[in-house]
């Protein structure tokens, strides 16, 4: 079963260090070695997103991410047999540190 690993953290309060890249290193070389790494992506800072909204059928776009805190930082994707498996992975994410990991099962549509 696929799970989607969403890592927010609140800025304002604390986040990655240049210290933590050995431990993302470790984070992603284990999920890997471990069969269970689908797909992974971090994000830049939300000053750099846009934000599109759709009222009465227009739609307005503006810059910088969706107001509050805290931030969606990054996501991993990884397949494992339950949601206590993710939950082990999500625990090991850097960011669980000072900030929080979503564990979301992800719909799989059969085609």
């Amino acid at each position: 079963m696929q799970f989607a690993l969403l890592y927010y953290y609140d800025p304002a309060v604390a986040g990655p260090t240049k210290e933590e890249l050995l431990d993302w290193l470790a984070f992603d070389g284990a999920v890997r070695k471990a069969g269970a790494f689908v797909h992974e992506a971090g994000f830049h800072s939300a000053s750099r997103a846009r934000t599109v909204r759709v009222r009465d059928g227009k739609p307005a776009t503006e810059q910088g991410g969706a107001t509050g805190a805290p931030v969606l930082a990054g996501y991993y994707v990884i397949d494992v047999d339950t949601i206590e498996a993710a939950e082990g992975w999500a625990a090991r994410i850097p960011t669980a540190r000072y900030g929080a990991v979503e564990v979301r099962p992800i719909v799989q549509y059969d085609a």
